[in-house]
């Protein structure tokens, strides 16, 4: 007798037997076996009751999963707006990592569907059986006939072909959603190629963490739902923590919690939901976001334990802390176990792109071996995996206009990059802090970074690849775990290395943060470990670089008493530690010191180093400026153009420092009056320092400063004005409104206003906001510059017509000056030249001469016969002789 089984008696056999793992063999009412092949002809009596543990699946979508409200979805529903209107033939697939709110996007768009009164057919698609046994349970709804569907549970028909068959026949337009479909690859070798398709009946989605389009049909539309903004998070967590009443303050702490947790829906909802309930202990947002800083995991361990949510609590605690983990699972068993190695290296990076040749191999095999074996085609197929999967997003990474190099970039076009989301990876962190592996990760991370030590940081040929380089080098300086201590060493040299790379492109502010964060640390080693001293003297280095001078003043001399352990007095660390010192005490004012400090240093280097060492010409170079800045000028040239020759003889030397120690020559020879010599000379520098740095570069800064100095001087005053004010704006942003050259600017600006007799309210203003600045940031040691702004100061004075109290002031710089500077030093005689003037402003024309006579006399002694200033004093001097009356000039 040949008998039709209806569809439910067969789905139970089909499932049987797979539960049994065998294909042909099918359990048939309650203690016979038949065997099936082709249509199934059975001869026993068959019982239709379904065990529970073989129940059909479920086709309703799951609304009870629904939220309330949808946060921030406004963009993708709009794009799944054609599913809604009953658009057919369709096919979009909804990716990106776990915890997106992909399902609850999908449920609202069915929930939408429905009340359309339009079908809405819910497939689990995460497994294989889950997945053949729905959609035999679609067909058989949709009036498949019995015998095709019982031939599809046999085998002997393709399962999809015969859904996709009842699906176009049917006259009302549909939605299939396939939810959680995170292995495409094994849904398409269990159910053909052709598993999913586009249908002219009804419109199909797809939720997914795959996002590869060779995972889906050529036809898919391909959607990967954005975090939410910090406004929408915001939204999200205070609707969530049902908050009736939200005060401006809760809002904005809300917000920052929103940033805090990434925009990651999942985690939004676990917070908002924690802090709704009753026994919560944080029922404020900063107090939940200060939870995280102090313990992330544990905090959030708790709140997905006591959210509310049912379940065991195995499940509840993989919402945020297991929820990737899945995904690492899934790789880890299709043969890359590698995958989940890589994702706690890069957890272990800055929240940036980090760029994939940074993976070494052999750093990898050594570190973390135990992951399996390490090529390059692993770590190709690990980022590529876990690019599908969304955890990890894989492109390319170009560095901002304003930081690129002049010469050809190695790297123009950009370089290949791997980023993690900032809460995927603090996930991962914590994951890292509980395994094994924690120390043999973090060696590899710091060891994979250290591979550019190598690569000379001054040349401009890989500045994209150095520049996305830096965030990790910062974070490794603030964030290395206490517990490995022991890469410090690697640290250390790690970021005096890419010390130099921020200095050649000008960023002085990162260079400073990074180093202080190193020194810092390297506390923890021992006084006598090299690597400690060199954390000691970048950072004093970078201090004075940024006009933290007394900060550098303590961190130099700690450094030359670090050296001194270590080595001899005449080690290069010894000598470049006091060189360092030097350099800082002249910045400070104490000029006397610093050259006593620096002649010491050339003997000792005279004694046991070549001339041409880089030390000596950096000594002699110093020794330049510290002439210069006492007056003493033709000695300075001497040894500026010592320094500028030994540069010469060295081949490949440095091109910035080359530039730089040929930008001393050019002051000195402005200094001494030969102003068109100097532009000739700033003019070379200038092409240099175009050729290798960025336009807004310190260096290149205070050539254009120099250079405007030069045009002030000549009368060009607009054209100077201009400048001076162009540059400080550029020197405010890049090294702070505070900073030694920035307020440089500024007083020029104002000199020359003086000097113009306009605005001079403004003048003053300017002129006394940079002695407060001077004073609030330990830049008032620096006696010429500060006297120097004192004298603008009584020039205004003076242009107002106080001629007395101009005159007192300025016989009181004068007496500072011979103190400080010399009877002798430029600043002095220019001041000792104001007081002659002051005289004759008020009418003691004798004493004016006579005072006038003196400056002459000194200048030429200083500046000799054919220098400016020379010329300035002797047609002074040649009015004073002509007038008795009132003064020919106006001050």
């Amino acid at each position: 007798m040949r008998r039709r089984y209806r569809y439910a008696d067969v789905l139970r056999i089909r499932q049987q037997a797979i539960a049994a793992d065998n294909a042909r063999v099918y359990q048939v009412g309650t203690g016979n076996q038949t065997n099936i092949e082709g249509d199934v002809h059975v001869h026993h009596h068959v019982t239709t009751d379904r065990p529970a543990r073989s129940a059909a699946v479920s086709l309703t979508p799951p609304f009870r999963l629904l939220p309330k409200r949808l946060y921030g979805r406004t963009g993708e529903r709009e794009e799944l707006a054609e599913i809604v209107d009953g658009a057919t033939g369709t096919v979009t697939v909804l990716h990106g990592m776990g915890g997106l709110g992909k399902t609850a996007l999908a449920l609202s768009i069915a929930d939408e569907v429905r009340i359309g009164r339009r079908r809405v057919f819910w497939i689990a698609a995460a497994d294989l059986h889950s997945v053949r046994e729905a959609m035999l349970q679609v067909a058989s709804s949709l009036g498949a006939a019995d015998s095709q569907v019982q031939e599809a549970a046999a085998g002997a028909i393709d399962v999809a072909d015969l859904l996709w068959s009842v699906l176009d026949e049917v006259p009302e337009a549909w939605l299939l959603v396939l939810d959680g479909a995170d292995d495409p690859h094994a849904l398409e070798e269990g159910l053909g190629t052709e598993w999913i398709r586009a249908s002219c009946g009804g419109a199909v989605l797809v939720t997914t963490r795959v996002g590869s389009n060779e995972a889906w049909p050529g036809v898919a539309r391909m959607i990967r739902p954005a975090l939410l903004s910090a406004v929408d998070g915001a939204d999200m967590l205070i609707g969530t923590a049902e908050l009736r009443k939200v005060s401006r303050e809760d809002a904005e702490q809300a917000t920052r919690l929103a940033d805090r947790l990434g925009g990651v829906p999942l985690a939004l909802w676990l917070a908002g939901r924690y802090m709704a309930m009753p026994a919560s202990s944080k029922r404020r947002f900063d107090d939940y976001r200060a939870a995280l800083d102090r313990d992330f995991p544990e905090t959030i361990d708790k709140a997905s334990a006591t959210s509310g949510v049912r379940g065991p609590e195995s499940d509840l605690r993989r919402l945020i802390m297991q929820t990737w983990e899945l995904s690492l699972d899934f790789l880890e068993k299709q043969g890359l176990p590698q995958a989940r190695a890589l994702m706690r290296l890069l957890s272990c990076y800055a929240s940036r792109p980090v760029p994939v040749m940074l993976f070494s191999p052999k750093v990898l095999t050594r570190a973390c071996g135990a992951y399996g074996p390490w090529d390059d085609v692993v770590i190709e197929r690990s980022l590529n995996a876990l690019s599908e999967i969304g955890l990890v997003d894989v492109g390319w990474e170009r560095l901002d206009d304003h930081l690129r190099q002049p010469e050809p970039d190695t790297f123009a076009d950009g370089v290949l990059c791997a980023a993690v989301h900032p809460l995927v990876a603090e996930v991962n962190a914590a994951q890292l802090c509980r395994s094994e592996a924690h120390a043999a990760v973090w060696a590899a991370a710091v060891r994979c970074l250290g591979r550019f030590r190598d690569v000379w940081p001054e040349g401009p040929s890989q500045a994209n690849l150095w520049q996305l380089l830096v965030p990790h080098v910062l974070y490794f300086s603030e964030r290395l775990p206490e517990s490995c201590d022991d890469l410090l060493r690697h640290v250390a040299h790690i970021n005096a290395w890419f010390c130099e790379f921020l200095r050649v492109s000008g960023q002085y502010g990162v260079a400073y943060g990074i180093t202080e964060a190193a020194y810092r640390r390297s506390r923890r080693l021992a006084e006598n470990a090299p690597e400690r001293f060199l954390a000691c003297y970048t950072h004093a280095d970078w201090s004075w670089r940024i006009s933290r001078l007394e900060e550098a003043e303590q961190t130099a001399s700690e450094a030359c008493r670090l050296a001194a352990l270590l080595d001899k007095p005449d080690s290069f660390r010894v000598l470049a530690a006091d060189g360092l010192l030097a350099a800082v005490v002249v910045e400070r004012g104490d000029v006397t010191t610093g050259e006593k400090l620096v002649r010491d240093i050339i003997a000792r280097l005279n004694e046991q180093w070549p001339i041409d060492h880089a030390l000596s010409i950096q000594s002699h170079h110093h020794l330049a400026t510290i002439l210069r800045v006492r007056g003493m000028l033709e000695e300075a040239e001497e040894e500026g153009r010592l320094a500028v020759s030994l540069c010469e003889r060295i081949p490949d030397f440095p091109r910035f420092t080359e530039a730089v120690i040929r930008h001393e020559l050019g002051v000195i020879v402005w200094h001494r009056g030969r102003l068109d010599e100097a532009m000739q000379v700033f003019d070379g520098v200038m092409r240099l320092q175009h050729s290798l740095l960025p336009p807004s570069h310190p260096s290149i800064l205070i050539t254009r400063f120099d250079v405007a100095s030069i045009n002030k001087v000549k009368g060009n005053l607009v054209k100077a004005f201009l400048e001076f004010k162009e540059i400080s704006l550029i020197e405010a942003d890049s090294l702070g409104e505070n900073h030694y050259a920035t307020l440089q600017s500024r007083h020029n600006m104002a000199q020359i206003l003086v000097q113009m007799g306009r605005r001079l309210d403004e003048a003053e203003e300017v002129l006394k906001g940079i002695m407060a600045a001077r004073e609030d940031n330990g830049l008032d040691t620096r006696h010429e510059d500060v006297l120097a702004t004192k004298h603008e100061l009584v020039h205004i004075l003076s242009q107002r017509g106080k001629r007395a109290t101009a005159l007192r002031e300025w016989r009181r710089i004068l007496d500072e000056e011979r103190e400080h500077l010399s009877p002798d030093h430029p600043s002095t005689l220019r001041t000792h030249f104001n007081c002659a003037v002051g005289w004759a402003h008020v009418g003691q024309l004798a004493v004016a001469r006579g005072e006038m006579r003196r400056v002459l006399a000194a200048r030429r002694r200083t500046f000799g016969d054919d220098h400016h200033e020379t010329e300035e004093a002797r047609k002074a001097l040649a009015e004073l002789n002509k007038y008795s009356g009132k003064p020919w000039w106006r001050v």
